[in-house]
């Protein structure tokens, strides 16, 4: 999806990427595996919350901060306006495809934070913390380039091969970091 380069974070944040996850679950078995289920985010720009909850796969509802979301994505303003710019979006709008009950568990059980530090043609780096379910520790940083990153969300690559063939570099916790994996496949 190509959203357009003059779109403001607000409208990405409240009308678009709701939209986008809402068409992702539709077209998934995420309903069927996730009834009874909720998951929480919050996407905090320069200290601005914008929050999600998916109910059973399929509702979602958008509101404030959460207290205690399982996925806190935490990201400059100036990286997510160069990110809406360039259409390097992968990273954000991923996280809604193929929701599985397995990475529905994965995220329910994890705590610590990773760093993804994304490198762009032209040099310049949006960083994106994710802080899952409170915890800051143990940490990550994952550094690769937005294509990579782009390619891990659609899924036409996993971490294994990213960090396998040199793509993807890890530096911290390399336990936790390997925990995330489920993720991402």
């Amino acid at each position: 999806m190509v959203i357009a380069p003059n779109t403001s974070i607000d409208q990405f944040l409240t009308e678009i990427m709701p939209k986008v996850a809402t068409e992702m679950l539709q077209n998934s078995n995420a309903p069927k595996e996730l009834g009874g289920t909720e998951i929480t985010m919050v996407v905090e720009v320069n200290g601005k919350s914008y929050g999600f909850k998916v109910k059973d796969g399929k509702d979602i509802e958008t509101c404030g901060d959460i207290a205690n979301a399982m996925l806190r994505l935490k990201i400059s303003e100036a990286d997510l306006k160069k990110m809406i710019e360039t259409n390097n979006l992968d990273m954000l709008l991923g996280m809604q495809k193929d929701l599985t009950r397995a990475r529905y568990n994965a995220l329910s059980s994890l705590k610590g934070s990773f760093i993804a530090k994304l490198k762009n043609d032209d040099g310049s780096e949006f960083t994106i913390e994710a802080i899952l379910n409170g915890a800051t520790s143990p940490q990550s940083i994952f550094r690769m380039t937005t294509k990579d990153s782009a390619a891990l969300m659609k899924k036409e690559t996993n971490p294994v091969n990213l960090f396998m063939s040199g793509a993807m570099k890890i530096e911290g916790d390399m336990s936790f970091a390997m925990a995330t994996q489920p993720l991402f496949t």
